[in-house]
Parts: structure tokens; sequence; C-alpha cells
């Protein structure tokens, strides 16, 4: 059996929300209660007390509507939709106040919620059109009592007694209450209760259990707290009971009662249950209406052992951690069997709109489970029997990647992945159970860990002593002594961790592995690129050949000495690390083995801090802070890595290239060409260099650091016509100059030292800041040695960039027959381009071949801590253009490697590229594409005028957009589209991305004779006749494609995806025959 690896990363699915009457519940495991208040009526059953009702409301149901409410007689109804009630159904809020002094408002569930399995709540509010206060409650409280009241008043926010207000009880039975407090009291012991943090607005806080009320207290108490109390009387009571937190005798004296045992639960602040939101982020907003107001999500989990964790989510970022794992069974007593709902709204002297949109309950064991999504922007095809599965969970932010044997069934002729792990890189650096293999397993200790850094101008061990001073200090900050501590930390030692009681100094890990988003795996094995041992410049005839030197390795040579290296899979994560695992190897007869040299264990044999990351992952920004008890989420390294090998100082090497992606504006290089030699004590050879956008400096540009923008894209090792091997990558986003080019870095043949170069296209300025993501280097005549690099940018323009002359001080920005650099083509719109472009020469019907650059458009802009990720707006599409200027390549090359080619200048436009278009066939997952003929620009495809420069092909769905780097596979253009989930924070339920698969010619950018994608089946899919060239898969990421068969048999191809709903997708496919397009760079699929 023949296969291919497969690097993907798979993502774990988040639980779809499904709304659940209690009745119909099975077990406490399974329960989710949901209610979306932005209807015309509530799902679940509530006790509604005061304003409390719905915007949108019908006034069926449990809550009312609020228009025609007669708690609001009289009161204008602000706000809303639209600036006025009623809102449109589906466009609405449960509302408390409105912007109107002195009104209240709350719901109690009329149902209860089990919590054997504990319990994890979601909802979102909204709070706005006032001028603040006083703010909203919710709580928790005992299932077996049903309320007949809230709490008190004012800042007790519905929950705590109130040592002022004339409504003073406490909520009976209430077990945890969380005030988001605009005003600042109902943590302010002098107003709530008997302890607290002092008067402080813009706080979110949380109070713990307790009964303070009359009617508790005479029940409990009947001698001490007697029936014939007046009302005042009882109010008096009441209050010094609250504000003292002791029990009272008020039989002989009201105004002198004797003081007796001290109430063990009375709505006590939570230890660190508490957080000021910074100005920049307030509780609320003068908004006139809903949709201009901003959204807080809350999250709060009390497992069943008790460990209570609190997050909140402003304005659909990243949640924010209050507290985590903070045991409250000492301070709080034992959980109830049963919870109660509740919600609280207020308004004082001052005001504000209180609302909620949905809410949201499960157990804490299912919302421990969840998993957050990846986005996969490469893959890699290697031959071998493993692929490699990477995951985050957005829960604490961890990660996980596995080692699964990848399967083929002769029988059923299918392509499987093995449902156990070989092992999983979580499991080994953390130890103990591991779910992915079934085997217990001892982690690996932060001594036994080779992790290396960089300190300006050399590798270095990742150890405190090898820090500069100004290293230590980053690491240090704030720090009562500059020590160790936190560089062990992230070396992965668990000493220092926050305990469930408190006491710790660093962030409780779920993994020591942190999150793995948008870094694909890399695998690194024997050397496999298709060089000779003898190298010739085809388009330069004087170039220098190093690799034909007297005594320089041949790549044969390389190959043989290398072949049986141990294969390590690199993949970034947000701990700050490039991360380097063991997976095997191959012997001399290309056999993979695990064996006691080379085991396939997932051991880490090496990683890197890069140097802009050691300056940063400690941060003045607790929520950026990977170290903090309050870290929510930052990106470190977040980039994809390359591998490829080069020459220099006589002989071959293979380097490991990246960028930071999210994580930084740097990009850095490894020696990984021997595993064996992978030690701190090598770290100055190991690490060829660390470039940062402080330090960068070009031989044509010394300031060009100020061009190095966040390097989303992948770097490219190649060979260049002077004679030298280096790599090219995108100048990144959101540099400080703003425009857009490539930096190239040299090697020197006989010394390896680095020299940069920047090509600027010079678009984009430092307001309106352009850039470049992923680059395409094309070698059009065969020779190994790049050519063009061919780019777009995030304004929607495609570059070329020159590479064709023997010295870099001539390599340029293509005019296109103007005197400025210009881009090939412009989309319309400047719809954004953020994927690599694929570039194939495709044969004319007459003379010689099209260089075509193809391209999808589309944008995300991740996810921050103060705004949910963002996608380009507008309509996007897929285009194939010709590169017509081909007149300097031709007078270069031979004859063989001549390409089709026009006098200009000529502006491409979508005016004069032909149209194709897709279809939705009704009632189906298929799309068709049409096939309309390119009747190409001095061309005899068509007997008619022919004036077509390449294609394009709008994208039907809103939205729906390219953000996965296509695949060319045998002619036919892969792409997944996306087409984003309609989640808003102000919706509890978590909807999956949608997107579609779709194979298209090429050349022409139309559909095949014959349907290219197979249904579960196995047959290949048409629908009433009809050609499908899309499927809706829901994928993500780039394609990958292996191949399959049985010994000795025809192998065939299999097209692999990952969903969005986290399962893996295996199709066989059906390529056309005959030659539609060859890819001009010589590297396998990525």
């Amino acid at each position: 059996m023949t296969l291919e690896i497969l690097l993907v990363r798979l993502k774990q699915a988040t639980l779809a929300c499904v709304a659940l009457t209690l009745a119909a519940l099975a077990s406490a495991q399974n329960v989710i209660v949901q209610d979306n208040f932005t209807g015309a009526t509530a799902a679940q059953n509530w006790l509604v007390f005061d304003g409390a009702c719905l915007t949108a409301g019908n006034g069926t149901g449990s809550i009312p509507a609020c228009d025609g409410n007669p708690y609001y007689r009289g009161v204008r109804l602000n706000g809303g939709q639209t600036g006025t009630l009623p809102d449109p159904v589906g466009y609405g809020a449960l509302r408390f106040t409105n912007n109107t002094d002195d009104q209240t408002g709350a719901i109690v569930s009329n149902f209860t919620f089990p919590s054997g399995s504990g319990i994890a709540v979601t909802f979102s509010t909204v709070t706005y059109a006032g001028t603040g206060a006083d703010g909203i409650g919710f709580f928790l409280m005992d299932g077996s009592l049903k309320p007949r009241a809230v709490g008190a008043l004012g800042g007790s926010l519905g929950y705590a007694c109130s040592n002022t207000n004339n409504i003073y009880d406490g909520l009976l039975g209430g077990y945890i209450g969380l005030g988001i407090d605009e005003f600042g009291n109902f943590l302010n012991a002098e107003d709530v209760a008997s302890t607290g943090d002092g008067f402080q607005a813009g706080r979110i806080g949380l109070r713990g259990s307790g009964n303070t009320g009359w009617g508790w207290l005479n029940a409990q108490y009947p001698d001490w707290y007697p029936t014939r109390l007046s009302s005042s009387d009882r109010r008096n009571a009441v209050q010094r009971t609250c504000r003292t937190g002791y029990l009272w005798d008020f039989s002989r004296s009201v105004g002198n009662p004797t003081r007796k045992s001290q109430i063990t639960y009375n709505y006590n602040l939570i230890p660190g249950g508490h957080v000021t939101l910074p100005e920049s982020t307030p509780l609320y907003t003068e908004a006139s209406t809903r949709p201009s107001a901003v959204p807080v999500t809350y999250q709060l989990k009390i497992t069943q052992d008790s460990l209570l964790s609190l997050a909140y989510s402003y304005n659909g970022g990243v949640y924010q951690p209050v507290l985590t794992n903070q045991s409250i069974a000492n301070s709080n007593g034992p959980m109830p069997s049963t919870f109660r709902f509740g919600f609280s709204g207020a308004t004082g002297g001052s005001n504000n709109i209180h609302e909620v949109t949905c809410f949201q309950a499960a157990p804490a064991s299912q919302s421990a489970s969840s998993a957050g999504i990846n986005t996969q922007q490469t893959g890699q095809v290697k031959t071998g029997t493993q692929v490699y599965l990477a995951y985050y969970h957005t829960n604490n932010w961890w990660g996980q990647m596995t080692s699964q044997d990848l399967l083929y069934d002769p029988g059923a002729d299918t392509v499987s992945i093995a449902s156990v792990a070989n092992w999983d890189a979580s499991c080994v650096l953390t130890g103990g159970t591991c779910t992915a293999t079934g085997r217990s397993t001892s982690a690996q200790g932060p001594s036994s860990r080779n992790i290396l850094s960089w300190n300006g101008s050399a590798g270095i061990p990742f150890q405190w002593n090898s820090l500069s001073a100004s290293q230590q200090a980053a690491l240090s900050q704030g720090d009562s002594t500059a020590n160790a501590n936190r560089l062990n930390y992230l070396r992965g030692e668990r000493s220092l961790e926050m305990s469930s009681s408190g006491a710790g100094q660093f962030r409780q890990r779920t993994s020591a592995l942190a999150d793995i988003q948008d870094s694909a795996p890399a695998w690194v094995g024997p050397p496999s690129a298709p060089y000779s041992d003898t190298w010739s410049d085809k388009l330069v005839a004087a170039a220098s050949l190093p690799e034909n030197a007297g005594g320089a390795q041949r790549y044969s040579s390389f190959k043989t000495a290398a072949a049986t290296r141990q294969n390590v899979v690199y993949v970034g994560a947000n701990d700050g690390l490039m991360h380097g695992f063991r997976s095997g190897a191959y012997d001399r007869s290309g056999n993979f083995v695990s064996q006691a040299s080379m085991p396939n264990d997932g051991q880490e044999v090496l990683a890197y801090m890069p140097v802009t990351v050691l300056s940063s992952i400690h941060n003045s920004t607790a929520a950026l802070d990977y170290s903090s008890p309050q870290y929510a989420h930052a990106f470190n390294v977040n980039g994809s890595a390359y591998a490829g090998d080069l020459f220099y100082n006589n002989a071959w090497h293979t380097w490991l290239v990246a960028g930071l992606g999210t994580g930084g504006k740097g990009f850095y290089a490894l020696d990984v060409t021997d595993p064996t030699q992978f030690s701190e004590s090598r770290a100055s050879s190991l690490v060829v260099g660390d470039w940062s956008s402080s330090t960068l400096s070009c031989v044509n540009a010394s300031s060009c650091g100020n061009a190095l923008g966040y390097t989303f894209g992948t770097p490219q090792i190649r060979r260049f016509h002077n004679g030298q091997w280096g790599f090219v990558l995108g100048n990144g986003l959101n540099s400080s100059q703003g425009t857009a080019g490539i930096f190239v870095v040299l090697v020197h043949p006989a010394s390896g030292a680095k020299a940069v170069y920047y090509l600027d296209t010079g678009s984009g300025t430092s307001s309106a800041s352009n850039g470049i993501t992923y680059v395409t280097p094309a070698d059009l005549d065969g020779d190994h040695i790049i050519d063009y690099v061919y780019a777009g940018d995030v304004k929607g323009n495609v570059w070329r960039f020159d590479l064709t002359h023997a010295a870099p001080s001539n390599w340029a920005v293509s005019r296109f027959g103007r005197s400025t650099p210009t881009p090939l083509f412009s989309s319309p719109g400047a719809q954004p381009i953020s994927t690599k472009p694929v570039v194939a020469i495709v044969p004319a019907l007459q003379g010689n071949p099209r260089v075509i650059v193809s391209f999808g458009t589309g944008n995300k802009t991740p996810q921050t801590i103060s705004a949910a990720a963002q996608y380009a707006s507008g309509p996007q599409s897929l285009y194939g253009v010709w590169d017509w200027d081909m007149a300097g390549w031709n007078a270069k090359a031979a004859p063989s490697a001549q390409m089709n080619s026009l006098v200009g200048p000529v502006t491409i436009t979508t005016a004069n590229l032909q149209l194709q278009t897709i279809s939705l066939i009704s009632g189906t997952n298929y799309r068709t594409v049409s096939s309309n003929k390119v009747c190409w620009q001095g061309g005899r495809e068509c007997s008619y005028l022919s004036n077509r420069y390449g294609w394009y092909l709008n994208l039907p769905t809103a939205q729906e957009q390219v953000i996965f780097s296509p695949i060319l596979y045998e002619g036919v253009l892969i792409v997944n589209t996306l087409i984003p989930a309609n989640n808003t924070p102000l919706n509890c339920a978590s909807n999956l991305d949608s997107g579609w698969t779709l194979a298209i010619s090429i050349g022409s950018g139309g559909s095949f004779k014959q349907s290219f994608f197979a249904d579960s089946t196995g047959r290949f899919v048409d629908y009433s006749g009809l050609v499908v060239s899309g499927l809706q898969l829901a994928a993500v990421g780039s394609p990958s494609i292996v191949t399959a068969g049985p010994a000795g048999g025809t192998k065939k191809p299999y097209i692999v995806n990952q969903t969005s709903s986290g399962t893996g997708d295996v199709r066989k496919i059906n390529p056309p025959g005959g030659t539609f397009g060859a890819r001009v760079t010589w590297q396998q699929i990525r």
C-alpha cells in the first residue's frame, strides 16, 4: 500500500446550542437550556417581576411585551433596533428598564436545572442610552425555593441585601450573584452586605450565597426576629444584620439589640472575583439604539467540585477571565441539587436601558470539552503513512497535535484516519491520562527540552543566564525581583501555577502546549527535492554555480546521507514557541520505522522562541500576558513554517523559515539539517537568524524595517540567479511605512552571511496601510532557479517582481509598459487578496503557452480582546489573469521556454475578462459552473472577437470569500471558500461557518466535461446530466491530495478536507485527462 502523509489541522466542533424543555431531559449530562429573547415570545417559562418585558414581544408566553406594558404607562420606550419600540421580531431583547430613573425589572426561571454535573451559563447584555446606573444582576439560587421576589434594589442589583434602600431584603436561597455594576455599589460594603471592596463604577463582580431577608430571619430565628416587630423595625433589623454580617437578638430592644453569632453566608465578596473595565471598554455607551451599542457576553461556570470561573467577552472579542477554577466549597457552601436562574436590572438617580439578548445553560462538563475552530492556511503532502492533526481549545487556550495512521481499505477502496493516535504532543509535554492515545503518559520535563532563542546577534539557549539584561527585564517586568520563574513557566514548569485556593503566581494551564491556530504542521523527513547534481542557469549564461564547484557536496550525496534522519514535525503555538516533535524515520529502503534510536513518540526535540515574542509574551496588559491568571488570549507564534533545502559553504542544508503571523512583525530561520545535533549548547549554529521590524536593515534600504508588518504568509526557500540561495516572503500587514512589497533574504555561498533586499511597490501609506501576505515564486524554464515572484496585496493588486537578473541591484517591481511599478491587475472595489496566488503555464491553441495567475479575494481580521473577527465586506471573486508582458522574458529565455506575449501597455479589468457563473442546483448541496470559452486577446480560439485577458467568477453568497490558499492539481484549480457564520454577541448560539469546495479549469475558470467530485458511494457526481463543480463541504484550509491503491495496483487520487464541524472529508476525485496547466513551482502541493 502506498499513501501520502497529509499534514492538516482538524478542529473540534463547538457544541450546538439546542433549546430543550426540562421535562424531556433524560440526564443531567444532556441538559442544554437556551432562550433567545430576540423574538416575539420566550422559549422557556419565567417568573416576571416589575418592568421586565420583550421589546419584540407579542404578549404571549411567560414574558410580557414591552409595548403596552402597564409598568411603562406614560413612558416613551426608547432604544431598541431603531430608536423606539416595538422592535421587529428577531431583532428584540429582554428589557429590564427603560432609560428612565427609578425603574426595575427581573425574571426568575420557573424551572430548575440539575447541578450534578456542574453548570455553565452564557448570556449577553446591552446597556446604553443613559447616564450610568445602576446595572444588571444575574444570579443562581436554590432550585427548591420558588421566589416571590428578587433581592434588594439599587446597588444590590436584585441579589444581595441592602444597607440603605427601602427595598432591603436579599434574595432567598441565593448561591452566586454577578453584578454588572455601572454605578459602583454592588461590591461596596457601605451600601450592600457586610463585605466589599469599596465604591467603584464600571465593575463586574461576584458575591456568594446568602439568605439575609426578613422572611428567612424570622423563620430561622423567631425568638430574635419576632413577628411583632413593626415594618420600620423589621427594616432596621434586616439592615443591621446585613451591614454587620451578624445575627442580633431584637426580642428585648430594637434600638439596642444583642449581637449573636456571625452569619456564615451573607452574600460575601468572592475573593478575586471582580474586575474594573478600562475606560476604553466601558460597560455602557451613550448609543441611542441597540445596534450601535456594545454587547458584553458573560460565561459563569461552577464545576461539580465547586470550582468557580467567570469570564467576559467585550464586543465579540475573546473571553477575558476574571477568575478561573477558584474553589468556593468553603466560602459558599455545598451546591443545591438544582438551580434557578435569575436576571434583574435597575436604575436610580441615573439610568440606562438594560437588556439581555440571549441566555444559555449547560453542564460544566460539556462546556469544558468544547473546542475552538482552526483555520488552516496551508497543508503539505509528503510520502509516508501518518497524518498530523492540530487542534486548539478556546477554554483556557490550549492545543493538541496528534500523529495518526492514514489507512487504505482495498476492499472498500477508501482512505481513512485511524481513530487512536500514535501520540499527542499535548500529552507528551503535560503528562497524565491521554485521551487521544488511550494511554497514560509521563510528561517531558522542562530540563529535557531543547529550547532556543536569539539575543540580537546569535542563537542562545532559552535559559535565564543566557538572556541579555534587556531580555531578563522584559520577562520580569513588574515582578518584585528579577528571576527565572516566568522563563521556567514558559519552558513548561508547573509548580508556580495558581491553585484552586488562589495560591501561585502564574495562570493554571490545562496543557503545557498552547493553542495552535493558524500554524500548519510542517513535516521534515528525508531530502526529496528534484535537484540534479549538476546545476545550470538556463537564463543567465555566465551565472555563478557554486553547487558545481570542486569538493562541493552533490545533492544525491546529501539525500543519501540524510535518508534515515529523524522525521520531525514543526508547528507554531501561542505559548511563544515553534515546536519540533519527533515522528519516526525511514530506513535505507524507504520503509517507515519506529525504533529506539528513531522513535515515533512525539517527544519534543527542538523549540524556538523568536526574539520578538520573547520581548512581548510578558505583557503589561494582563489579558495579553500568557502567564497571567487574567490572560484572555494573544497571538505569539502563529505563522506556518516552510522547510526546504539550500546550498552554501560547499554543502547542502535544510532550513526551517517562518513568520509570526498575528504574533508580531518578524521572521526567523533555523538550521534543521541534522536532528542529532539539536541541543541548547549548539544554539549559535542552529539559529540562522531572527529579523524584526526594529532591527531589520536591507542592502538597498537601510530603514526597510519600517516596511515589515505582521508576517502572515509562509516564506519560500529558493535559488536565485545571482548564484545564491535564500528565501522570499511578503512584507506583511500593518507596517509603520504602510506600503506593499517583498523581502528577499540571500545567503552568501561561501560564508553563509545573510543579506536582505526589499522590493517596494510604493502602494500604500502609513495612514492607509497596504501589505502582502503570501508570495508565489515562479520558475518558468524548469532550472529550479526563481525568475519571478507573484503576490497579491490587501488592496486587491496583483504584482510581479522581476528577479531574472544576475545582480540583485537590478531586481525590481514590474512596470507592465509604464514608467513606475504597476500591478498586473487591480480588483474592482479593492477586493483584498490575502492568500497565495497559483501560477501556471497554460497551453494555447496555437503559439506559445500563457502564464496565468489565479487567486481569490477575501480577508479575515482575527478576533481581539475587544472585537470579534472581521471579514472583507462586499462581493468577492475568483480570477485567472494572463501575464501578457513576457517580452523581457522572451528576449532572454531559450526557444523552448518562450511565453505568449503582447505589446502593451494593457489595463486589465473585468470588462476584458471572461465571466463564468456559479449556479446552485436547487434542493442540493451541489453547484455548477459555466464553461464559457475564453477568447484570448490575439488568439485564435474563437472565430469572433478575441479580446480576453483571462477569466473571473463572482462568489454568489453574501460574504462568501477566499481566505484559504487555493491549490492546483492536474490542471484543476481547487479552492475552499468561506461563508462566515452569522454569529453575533447578541445571540448565545454558536453557528458553524459554511462554504464551498470548487474545482474549475485553471485555463478558463469554467467546468470540465465530467464531474470532479465523487459522492459518499464513490460515484462521480452529476445531477440531472449537469456537471458538478462545487460541493458544500464547509471545508476550511487548503485542500490536500492523497493517493492510495492496492499494492502493485493503480493509485487513485483523493481530496482531503477538514470541515467546520470538526470532521475530515475524504472523497475520490476525477482529474481531467490531458494537460490543462503546469505549475511553474517545483514544490509539492501546498
